[in-house]
């Protein structure tokens, strides 16, 4: 799957320690070999009980009862971070920590849903795995699918927290989803996650089955895919939202590891400018001055400028490239 996530008996034997010098009380220092964090005793608004851990960056609110899980998570959230702002560094501040809910199970997910986000539970009711970010709040509301699954997408959440929080322009559905799927994949090398985009077993075997597929189950159309947006997907269920997710990642890959030399600097280029006023100028500037523009979706319009121009062209090259990645 997305990791291999089993903790050496060593660090499991570091993290029991841990768990035993906490049960004197709360509200106690806890340190692993890196990420200092405190924690304390927590009580949701709906009355649910669990642990909140407060590390340089993160306010990370805990009701699962995995305790490796729990006391994983602000090494794993730093260490995502770092890599975060290694892609896009932040064009400001995020001026607070950044909060993140992990439930125990989905019920206690949909208790806190109900009353933190009203105004969208018809769209994140849609979803039966995992979680949601709230992009007004900034804040990723998720519930424990199994303890790589869940570090898995609080790794993905969690990218699009980065730029909810760093980046004052949106940033398109494609590219944004696109590098949320390249933390999916990661190994533990001591106490610390290796992420490791390409060894996304998930994602491969999605990508393999779509490449077989062909008609409606095969891939989705580039135009297409440029233009949905990630809210879209969520709603729709099987091979749509599988491939939606699962081609963005191997887009985001293929643009990532240079393997046409003209898509691989304009992608650096698109990432030096997204989620700035830079962006959005080029996008009404590409408007203006191309004859036909009218008829691209924004994503596509910012593929074209970015990337490239010769859509034919660029098919071809990603899909030579995917059936290499999984046959």
């Amino acid at each position: 799957m997305m990791s291999r996530f089993t903790l050496s008996r060593v660090v499991q034997a570091r993290f029991w320690v841990v768990l035993l010098l906490m049960a004197g009380g709360c509200a106690s220092p806890v340190r692993t070999d890196r990420v200092q964090y405190e924690q304390s005793d927590w009580i949701s608004q709906t009355g649910l009980t669990g642990l909140r851990m407060l590390s340089p960056n993160y306010d990370l609110r805990v009701t699962a009862k995995d305790e490796i899980l729990r006391q994983y998570l602000p090494e794993f959230m730093e260490a995502a971070l770092v890599e975060y702002q290694k892609v896009m560094p932040p064009a400001r501040d995020p001026g607070e920590k950044m909060i993140i809910y992990v439930f125990n199970d989905r019920p206690e997910w949909v208790q806190f849903t109900l009353g933190f986000a009203p105004n969208h539970t018809h769209i994140y009711m849609h979803i039966h795995t995992g979680g949601y970010m709230d992009q007004a709040r900034a804040t990723a509301v998720l519930w424990d699918i199994g303890r790589e699954h869940t570090l898995a997408l609080v790794a993905h959440e969690g990218w699009h927290q980065y730029l909810a929080k760093c980046f004052p322009e949106p940033v398109p559905a494609w590219l944004n989803e696109g590098l949320a799927t390249q933390w999916e994949g990661f190994d533990i090398k001591g106490e610390r996650p290796v992420f490791n985009s390409a060894g996304n077993y998930m994602r491969r075997g999605h990508l393999r089955d779509a490449l077989s597929a062909g008609g409606q189950d095969g891939l989705i159309p580039l135009a297409e895919l440029l233009a949905m947006d990630a809210g879209y997907a969520v709603v729709k269920t099987g091979a749509t939202v599988r491939n939606y997710y699962t081609q963005v990642w191997s887009l985001i890959l293929f643009l990532r590891e240079g393997q046409v030399k003209e898509y691989t600097q304009g992608f650096r280029r698109l990432l030096a400018d997204a989620g700035t006023t830079r962006m959005q100028a080029a996008v009404r500037a590409y408007r203006a001055a191309s004859s036909g523009a009218e008829q691209y979706s924004s994503g596509e319009v910012i593929f074209r400028h970015y990337i490239t121009e010769d859509m034919e062209a660029f098919k071809e090259a990603y899909r030579e490239y995917a059936l290499n990645l999984v046959f």
